[in-house]
Formats: structure tokens, C-alpha cells, sequence
């Protein structure tokens, strides 16, 4: 099992802030992806569940632009609960300008103090499994531990913001701010996505 590399590099606009914030969260992922105990702590266990809508939006989300995970043979590794989208992201704030509905969404999701749990519910076109103890990552194959954050809402729960990152050890792994639309009851990408993330 390889040890996560946390040193990361700058996009979308991001800054030395933003740096560190990742760091913690790569940290998190080694943390649970390699080191974890073999069953969660009370305080875990004690955390709001996302709703049920998140997972509509993660199952979206997950399957419109990272499909092509599940075609191998290996479930995909999930968190078992959410992370902060990192703090300070310029890219993301200037771009959510354009729109006050996607600004306040964005405001929304850094704004979140929140971790909630996650649990195996969502609807995916292959196998996957959220963490619950030990488990190995193999280094440069991806997408090795999959997060995510929080969804935020708009007011009429057309929109939602949710940040969707990977972690595979190295210079592996990558992390995106995206805004879905609910269209005839399902969520789908939009065609204006905020330009902003992070690559290893």
C-alpha cells in the first residue's frame, strides 16, 4: 500500500490558502484510506446523514462525468463522509459572479462546517463501497479514494453545488466544484460549470 503523497500543485486560479486546505484533506484521505481503525468512532457514527437528495446529485454526477470508473472490475472507493471544500478559491468566486443563483450556491458551500455521513446508497453503473475500516490504494491507479462534499441547494431546489475530488497516492488524483440542474425530475451537468479545481 503507498503512502498518499499530500504535495499538490495550483489551478483554476487557487492560492497558497487553498494549498493548505488540500493538504488537510489529502490527509483525511490517507487517514481513512490507509490508516483507518477497523470500525468508526462513536462521534462518526453520531453524524447527520446526507439527505436523500444528495445522493441524487452524487449519483449524477458520479455517473455523467466519471463513468468510466466503474467499467473495472474493482469497487469504487468512497469516504464514508463528507469533506470542506477548500477556502479561498478565487477561480470559483469570480467565476459564480456571472450568476447570483450559482454565487450563492458556491457562498453555500464554503460556508459548510459541517461533515456528514455517507452511506452506500447511491445508484451507479458498477461497484462501489464506502470505506468503513482498512483499505489498500494502489498508487497512479485511479480513481483510488473517491470525496465529497456536502450538496448545496438552491432555494428552489433546481441547482446544486457539490465539490467531487480522487486521491490515488503520488501526483495521482484531482478535485472539482460542480453545479447540476434538475430537469423532469433527474439532476444533470450543466453546459456553464464553473472552471476551477485542482490537479496533483
Amino acid at each position: 500500500m503507498s503512502e498518499i503523497d499530500v504535495t499538490t500543485s495550483e489551478y483554476g486560479g487557487g492560492t497558497r490558502e487553498l494549498n493548505t486546505t488540500i493538504r488537510s484533506i489529502l490527509l483525511l484521505v490517507a487517514l481513512v484510506a490507509g490508516n483507518a481503525q477497523s470500525s468508526f468512532s462513536g462521534q462518526d457514527r453520531d453524524r447527520k446523514e446526507v439527505s436523500t437528495d444528495s445522493y441524487a446529485v452524487y449519483s449524477a454526477i458520479l455517473t455523467q462525468h466519471y463513468g468510466s470508473w466503474f467499467r473495472q472490475k474493482e469497487p469504487i472507493l468512497v469516504l464514508p463522509y463528507t469533506v470542506l471544500e477548500p477556502q479561498g478559491h478565487q477561480g470559483c468566486r469570480t467565476q459564480a459572479q456571472q450568476s447570483a443563483v450559482v454565487q450563492d450556491l458556491l457562498r453555500m458551500l464554503l460556508a459548510e462546517k459541517e461533515q456528514f455521513r455517507i452511506a452506500a446508497k447511491f445508484r451507479l453503473p458498477g461497484p462501489y463501497k464506502v470505506l468503513t475500516g482498512k483499505a489498500e490504494i494502489r498508487e497512479n491507479h485511479e480513481p483510488g479514494a473517491v470525496f465529497l462534499s456536502a450538496v448545496g441547494f438552491s432555494r428552489d431546489s433546481s441547482k446544486a453545488i457539490v465539490l467531487v475530488g480522487h486521491n490515488c497516492g503520488g501526483l495521482c488524483g484531482d478535485g472539482y466544484v460542480w453545479i447540476l440542474d434538475k430537469r423532469k425530475g433527474n439532476w444533470h451537468m450543466t453546459h456553464d460549470q464553473l472552471n476551477c479545481g485542482w490537479v496533483k
